[in-house]
């Protein structure tokens, strides 16, 4: 397939993204040559989550970066976990956008050079009350390991729709990506995560697993073994394994349950969940535990619960029992 020469050239909101997405990772990628050992340390609780000093790598000139790429652009907010509460004034004036970034989402896996992060970002209306679903410009960039030179991204806008597409970090040159999610309608011998990624309430996740895999194949414990897993510490990740067909099903349950000790679980948050326009451009299917299209307010606080079908035909499937199982542990009303 015929390859081109990436150029960096500011025409809209989506350049923009794509542009701020390709600043974090190549400063990230900068980093993990001078000082890899480095990039694990605990630095701080921010507003939703520990940051790292890689979070802390990646977020390093963002305001800058914001305010170079998007002049021009209106009244902006941005939006991130490094930043206060009620974000950071880019650009002043009455109505404007709201600019919510993740720099690096997944970064666990990342710090220890295991696999890919990715960078997220998405700009809605601001006002008094922004939701995820005022998202129109969203935009997922891969940040692969110190092994690999492909990075991944896939930007949507209302002007053009979904673009993607894999550029060579090496070579300097990009390739077409077709966003392909999964055509089965079931799980066999596919993958399917409950997402379980910290300790706390695991004996209750294994346990409505367990019958969640029960409704799927009621009668035969034997299928499943055919049904595999994936704890990819990433939300923008295991969207990304939707959206191109590696995975067929994601549940990230776990505002639903609560530690054995009464406690609150470390969730997923809005910032998290910024590729949905991504995804659902792609074909995927994304609700809340409910049920309903996905939809939170965009801050940084918000427990997040989300559930992501390759298909409608998967999600007919699948989400009644899924429901069922949630019921019957006690997990809905």
């Amino acid at each position: 397939m015929a390859s081109t020469k990436i150029r960096l050239i500011m025409t809209s909101f989506a350049d923009a993204l794509v542009s701020l997405g390709r600043h974090v990772r190549d400063r990230i990628r900068r980093g993990f040559l001078t000082g890899p050992d480095r990039m694990s340390r605990p630095e701080a609780q921010g507003v939703g989550d520990l940051q790292y000093s890689l979070d802390v790598l990646g977020e390093d000139g963002l305001i800058e970066e914001t305010r170079r790429l998007f002049g021009g652009g209106g009244p902006l907010r941005l939006l991130s976990e490094g930043l206060p509460a009620e974000g950071e004034i880019v650009f002043a004036g009455e109505g404007g956008h709201l600019l919510v970034v993740d720099p690096v989402d997944g970064t666990r896996g990342l710090m220890h050079d295991k696999r890919s992060a990715f960078f997220l970002a998405g700009i809605a209306p601001d006002g008094p009350a922004p939701r995820l679903r005022a998202v129109r410009h969203a935009c997922l960039v891969e940040i692969p390991t110190s092994r690999s030179l492909l990075s991944d991204v896939l930007v949507v806008s209302p002007e053009r729709g979904l673009q993607a597409w894999t550029e060579d970090l090496g070579a300097g040159t990009r390739v077409p990506l077709v966003p392909t999610p999964s055509g089965n309608a079931d799980l066999d011998h596919g993958f399917a995560t409950i997402a379980r990624f910290f300790g706390g309430a695991g004996a209750a996740m294994g346990t409505f697993h367990d019958a969640f895999l029960e409704r799927v194949f009621p009668g035969d414990p034997d299928a499943w073994m055919g049904v595999f897993e994936d704890q990819y510490i990433c939300n923008g990740g295991q969207m990304h394994a939707l959206v191109t067909g590696r995975d067929r099903f994601v549940a990230d349950l776990r505002p639903l349950f609560e530690r054995t000790d009464g406690g609150r679980l470390m969730c997923s948050h809005p910032y998290d969940v910024l590729a949905l326009p991504i995804a659902e451009a792609a074909g995927v299917v994304v609700t809340g535990a409910d049920g309903a299209p996905l939809d939170v307010p965009l801050d940084l606080s918000t427990d997040v619960a989300w559930i992501g079908y390759a298909s409608e035909a998967l999600r007919h499937a699948v989400e009644p029992r899924l429901q069922e199982a949630l019921r019957a542990c006690g997990h809905l009303p």
